[in-house]
């Protein structure tokens, strides 16, 4: 299993998952996780997992389909952001699937880390 893990680490709302990379690398050594930019020719794996902010959630939740998504309407590339790639990608055939754990934009506490390490433990049983 491979898990890419999305963020800005100027944006204090956006940067909650790289907040969590290291932790995640000393809790599941066995897991290949790796930061990842979307703008960079970004295409996961099959079978991978990303981990990303998602406004508008007060829990983290997991996502097995980008249709839960809604369309951004891009005007600029400054509006290119990770749900307009991947969705970019599957019209594209480049990825048939995507699994996302998104967590809230409210701040890093010790309950995200434990709500995300709870379900990369039950998707990494999964394979």
């Amino acid at each position: 299993m491979k898990i890419y893990v999305v963020g800005n680490s100027l944006v204090l709302e956006d940067s909650i998952p790289l907040q969590l990379l290291i932790k995640l690398k000393k809790k599941f050594p066995h897991v290949q996780i790796e930061e990842v930019d979307p703008n960079e020719n970004f295409i996961p794996e099959h079978g991978s997992i990303i981990i990303d902010t998602v406004k508008g959630i007060d829990r983290t939740t997991v996502y097995d389909s980008l249709e839960v998504f809604e369309a951004t309407h891009s005007v600029s590339p400054h509006d290119y952001d990770l749900g307009f790639h991947l969705k970019l990608l599957q019209k594209l055939h480049k990825i048939l699937s995507v699994r996302i754990i998104g967590i809230p934009q409210n701040g890093y506490t010790s309950k995200i880390f434990k709500d995300v390490c709870q379900e990369i433990t039950k998707l990494d049983t999964a394979y």
